[in-house]
């Protein structure tokens, strides 16, 4: 179970209407029995919710970034010689610094999951980008493996290598503030891929300015670029 922070408030929620409208109302009706009835429901909707905090908790620790991976999928083609198969990777920065700019709202709140979630929802967006230049290379090129399993167990590992890293006394010795660090360094291991890759495909081409794509890339402010 994927517990959300609205399965948690609208718990807590449920809980507090027990707990004090419920068992006040059946008191000035002088139900003795159904307010006690009432309190009990509020203490075990209040218990769930404790549970469900703990499960929130237990999600936010793990130090993986990613989802599970598809045990099946189609593989697409793309050809360099065809334009309307090349044409997304021209406003593939403009694309980014969208997706950066709606996780940079959670990062700013300095709210540790929040920042977390941002960052999960930034590397969904990098992980589908680098899938759809996958797409100009023949199946199970990457490794024999298919370019969803290359790029999950590639951010797999580096999550786990990041989170490694900045626990230098011992896993658990890092507080939560480990996953936020975590998480930027994987999103930068994600964007250098996705540069490279893209540098491998058209460094060549003529009719490809790369080098204004690379500092378009890497640019963070539209106007830069």
């Amino acid at each position: 179970m994927h517990v959300r922070d609205w399965h948690i408030q609208s718990t807590w929620w449920l809980s507090g209407i027990f707990a004090t409208g419920a068992v006040w109302y059946f008191l000035s009706q002088k139900s003795q029995w159904t307010a006690a009835a009432c309190g009990v429901a509020a203490f075990l909707i209040a218990c769930f919710a404790v549970w469900l905090h703990r499960r929130k908790d237990q999600q936010s620790d793990s130090p993986s970034l990613i989802s599970q991976p598809e045990t099946a999928e189609t593989f697409a083609r793309r050809y360099l010689e065809e334009p309307s198969h090349v044409r997304f990777i021209k406003y593939l920065p403009r694309a980014r610094r969208l997706a950066r700019d709606e996780a940079q709202e959670g990062w700013d709140t300095g709210v540790t999951l929040h920042m977390r979630e941002a960052s999960h929802h930034y590397i969904d967006f990098l992980e589908s980008s680098w899938l759809r230049l996958a797409e100009f290379y023949p199946p199970d090129h990457f490794g024999a493996k298919s370019p969803k399993e290359f790029i999950t167990d590639f951010i797999q590992r580096q999550a786990n290598y990041h989170w490694a890293k900045h626990e230098p006394h011992g896993p658990g010795t890092g507080g939560t503030i480990v996953g936020v660090l975590a998480g930027g360094d994987v999103i930068r291991d994600l964007e250098g891929l996705i540069e490279d890759l893209v540098t491998s495909l058209f460094g060549y081409d003529e009719d490809f300015d790369i080098d204004r794509w690379i500092a378009d890339w890497r640019s963070d402010n539209a106007s830069d670029a």
